[in-house]
Parts: C-alpha cells; structure tokens; sequence
C-alpha cells in the first residue's frame, strides 16, 4: 500500500502557524486505515496495538483518535474506549442529503468568488484525476484514484474562500468517501466516474452555476443510492 499519509491530512498546510504534529500525521494516517478498511467497521480501537503498530506514545493516539472522533470516523463513549464508526444506511443516507446541500453551495460560492487562480487549479485537479483513472498501477489503483478523486472536490469548493464550509465539506467527503472505498465492486467504471467529474468541471469553468449544481447533485444521488443497495446487501 501507498503510504502518503500526506494526502490524508484535512487542514490548510498553509495556514498561519499550521504545523505538522506528531499527532497530526497520526490522524492522517489512521484516518487512512479507517477509510480504506484496514481498521474495520465497528472494530474496538485497541491503543497498545496501535501504540506498537505506529511506534508513538499514548498522548499523541488518545490525541489522534478525539480527531477522529470529533470527524465521526471513531465513536467514543465514557468508560467504554472506542471503536471505529460502524457503516450504517442511515448515516449513508443523510451523508448524501446534506453534500447535495453543502457541496452545491461551496461550489456556488466558489463559482462567485474563486477566480483565476482557482479555475486554473481545478482544471488541473479534472486533468490530474484522468491521469489516475488511466493508471496501470493496478496494485495501488484504488489509492492512487482515490487521492486524485479527494483532490478534485477539495478543489470544486476551494474557492469557496469559507474555510469553515471547506473543512465541513472535506469531512462529509471522508465520510462518504468511506463507503465508496468498501463497498463498490472491483469491476467498477472509472472512466464512467471520470466522465462525471468531468462533466461537473466543464460546467463550473463555463460558468454554468445551475447546471453544475444539477451534474454535482445527480453524482451524488447516483453513488449514494447505488452504495446504499451494495450495503444493504451486505447486511
């Protein structure tokens, strides 16, 4: 597995006074794990595994682990420990309602207010998410489509010049970004995908507000309902 942990960190790295904590680079890479599957749904956080696997102290994981907690990857109860946020319908379901809300107005906003330099990043980020979709990389395809894939919609919303509304984005994205991770079969169309974002792009670019609003909502509408079906069969 591709270890850039660095693609999983969801702050501004260029924040005034950001830093790269020890604990920070701990959360990207468990929120990695959690996304990806290797720390399983409704899995019991065990801290001394983690400590060993990690090579840390116990402050930076219990610091790590509130992170994931407060991003609703880990559930935490008093006296209970924690354990890794079990995959649900309904949370799938309200995930989908409030992107199509969230996303569309980020993106909105973005459309209003991001300008030259924004446009031009997302151009790159639809150029550099082909490139992945084309990848023979195929032991790391997933991730490699992955990482491009969360850089286009950092990118859609960026411009939103709202960190706020940009991180509460980001969140939602990991959260639905989970399930499409888990639970959609090996034999899926990534140039179909491709040509959805890329729809979505062209129509942000031409200025085209409530076109893009539609193409970014029916993407999500597609997805969430096509994973709720894969989870629903799972169960």
């Amino acid at each position: 597995m591709l270890d850039n942990y660095k693609a999983y960190i969801r702050r501004d790295p260029d924040a005034p006074n950001s830093k790269t904590t020890r604990a920070s680079v701990l959360t990207a890479r468990l929120r990695a794990a959690i996304l990806r599957g290797e720390l399983k749904s409704g899995q019991k956080v065990n801290l001394d595994r983690l400590r060993d696997k990690y090579g840390v102290s116990l402050s930076p994981l219990r610091e790590a682990i509130s992170r994931l907690s407060i991003d609703g990857l880990v559930h935490t109860q008093d006296q209970r420990g924690s354990t890794i946020a079990p995959m649900t319908l309904r949370e799938l379901t309200e995930i989908g309602r409030l992107r199509r809300e969230v996303d569309v107005l980020a993106m909105r906003t973005a459309m209003a207010h991001g300008g030259t330099e924004w446009r031009s990043n997302l151009r790159t980020m639809a150029v550099e998410l082909h490139t992945a979709s084309q990848s023979t990389a195929a032991e790391y395809f997933d991730e490699i489509w992955s990482i491009a894939h969360t850089n286009f919609h950092k990118a859609l919303v960026s411009g939103s010049q709202m960190p706020m509304l940009n991180a509460f984005c980001m969140n939602l994205h990991d959260l639905h970004d989970r399930y499409r991770r888990q639970l959609s079969p090996p034999d899926v169309s990534y140039s179909g995908l491709w040509r959805e974002h890329a729809e979505i792009a062209s129509c942000v670019l031409n200025g085209s507000a409530d076109v893009a609003a539609l193409a970014l909502q029916a993407h999500f509408d597609k997805e969430i309902a096509t994973l709720a079906e894969r989870l629903e069969n799972a169960s």
